[in-house]
């Protein structure tokens, strides 16, 4: 599909995010749109938790705390005070569980090009090339910043 039609997308889309700044009502929109195109894998139960220890086991993050509330407005949020990834459905996908991580990883709550690229180089190496590459590019052709494709590559 042309990438003038996801943007389309991701336009119409920023605008359920009322109570949210620019920047972070684009990068929720293109993480939906993407979501929507390619789909994310659904964890359930235990299944969260052992996603988010093996993730955090890789990345060298240290896991946090997954607790659950019922703000039936908000998927998960990170609280980086607390340690704690905070989750409102007993099933979620893979990629909202990955955006959660990369804040701790960053060590910040806003959506800027640090984090950003951050979720990047996460879903690529924990979720999928595809989705991490369709993401970047919506991010780029959207107007936020990130730094090259190349960057995103896991480096040891």
């Amino acid at each position: 599909m042309d990438i003038f039609v996801y943007i389309e997308r991701v336009q119409a889309r920023q605008s359920a995010y009322p109570q949210c700044s620019d920047e972070q009502a684009l990068v929720y929109a293109c993480e939906d749109v993407v979501d929507h195109e390619l789909g994310s894998p659904l964890l359930h139960g235990t299944a969260i938790q052992d996603f988010v220890l093996s993730v955090c086991h890789r990345e060298n993050i240290e896991p946090p705390f997954i607790r659950h509330h019922r703000n039936p407005a908000v998927q998960a949020s990170a609280d980086l005070d607390s340690w704690t990834v905070c989750v409102t459905r007993r099933a979620i996908t893979t990629s909202v569980i990955v955006h959660e991580l990369a804040h701790f990883s960053v060590g910040i709550d806003s959506h800027g090009v640090l984090f950003r690229d951050e979720l990047i180089r996460l879903l690529r190496s924990n979720v999928s090339l595809e989705h991490a590459a369709l993401l970047h590019s919506l991010f780029t052709h959207v107007g936020l910043e990130m730094s090259p494709w190349s960057a995103s590559a896991r480096r040891y």
